[in-house]
């Protein structure tokens, strides 16, 4: 999980937080209303965000009390899940997949708990240094280019290995070369290596906790020399951007901007309104005539081509019956060029096989 960072720019240091370049890299408009304009919506969170921080916070008080010799139950965990559920549920948390309700996003939790502790029970596979760990990644030698974010759980095994723990409770299994080229355990691991001098080896280890899987990798020294140099590339990028467009994609669905956006607002304002409204409002009329100008133009053009070709293929025929090459009109005229011309056969063209066999 991460903090929102700013720019503190008195001490002459940009300081990011991983969520905020990622924000830039899905949508530039959605950086602009969160970071510059601090824009305020309805939307105080998503069903999939406030899942996210119930489990985390189980699992926060599942290594908080082992580290005081306190080994909570499975049953004790769930207990806690719901009364931490029911106390902070708001009704105005979007809830996005709307024919799901509450009860199946808790009840959801409950397996991601049930399946973590039946799997690592009883976690003395590495020894926690720390949970929700503050981290902050020096990106260059003056320290102007700073990553601030929080690990999920930092953890050392007895074979000398540090170990960066992050849980996702989100319905996607990303594949291991996606994982390669995820950024934020790296950058993560960049910090851990700074602050520990004995961290030789760190490993990036990703729960994902909807499907009871973990996966484990390290990255290389130079990679992560590679990996300030394109964070610093990019910090430069968002300072020096002037434009924000948005960017559409699946993850506007869970966008909390999404009502005020332009590339939404109208969609939106239309789905409140009856079939009769919706037919007389002005944009809808204004976008059904233009489809309807472009469907007519691209008819009569396919006409018109039609009509062109044979056209075409007549004044040919009638310059070789003349023994012409040029054939003259009112305003111009039309010179008659014959070439050979070899082409091979189109995919389509039953010759092809037998070429491609003539070619063996």
């Amino acid at each position: 999980m991460l903090n929102i960072c700013t720019i503190d720019s008195s001490a002459g240091m940009t300081v990011y937080s991983y969520s905020k370049l990622n924000c830039f890299l899905q949508c530039p408009r959605k950086f602009k209303l969160t970071y510059i304009d601090k824009v305020k919506t309805e939307i105080k969170e998503t069903i999939e965000a406030f899942t996210g921080s119930r489990v985390h916070e189980v699992l926060r008080k599942l290594y908080k009390d082992l580290q005081y010799e306190k080994l909570n139950t499975l049953d004790d965990l769930i207990e806690y899940l719901k009364e931490q559920w029911y106390k902070k549920w708001d009704e105005g948390i979007l809830i996005t997949k709307r024919e799901y309700t509450e009860e199946n996003y808790l009840k959801m939790a409950e397996r991601f708990i049930r399946d973590y502790y039946n799997r690592y029970y009883p976690f003395d596979q590495s020894r926690t240094i720390a949970l929700e760990k503050k981290i902050t990644v020096d990106l260059d030698s003056s320290k102007q280019y700073v990553i601030q974010g929080y690990i999920d759980r930092l953890a050392y095994r007895e074979d000398g290995v540090y170990e960066i723990h992050d849980y996702k409770t989100g319905m996607n299994l990303p594949i291991n070369e996606y994982l390669k080229e995820d950024k934020q355990l790296a950058l993560y691991a960049i910090g851990v290596k700074d602050k520990y001098p004995d961290a030789r080896d760190v490993r990036l280890i990703w729960h994902f906790l909807a499907f009871d899987k973990e996966v484990e990798i390290s990255k290389t020294d130079e990679e992560l020399e590679e990996l300030k140099r394109e964070t610093i590339s990019l910090i430069d990028k968002i300072e020096s951007c002037d434009e924000f467009p948005a960017r559409i994609s699946v993850l506007c669905d869970w966008c909390e901007y999404k009502p005020i956006c332009g590339e939404w607002k109208h969609r939106i304002k239309l789905e409140s309104k009856t079939l009769d409204d919706f037919s007389s409002d002005r944009g809808v009329k204004l976008v059904d005539k233009y489809t309807e100008l472009i469907e007519k133009k691209e008819k009569i053009l396919l006409e018109l081509d039609r009509e062109i070709e044979r056209i075409r293929r007549e004044l040919i025929d009638f310059a070789k019956g003349e023994g012409l090459d040029a054939v003259f009109g009112t305003r111009s005229k039309i010179r008659i060029i014959s070439r050979e011309r070899h082409a091979f056969p189109s995919k389509n063209d039953p010759r092809r096989e037998e070429l491609r066999k003539l070619i063996k």
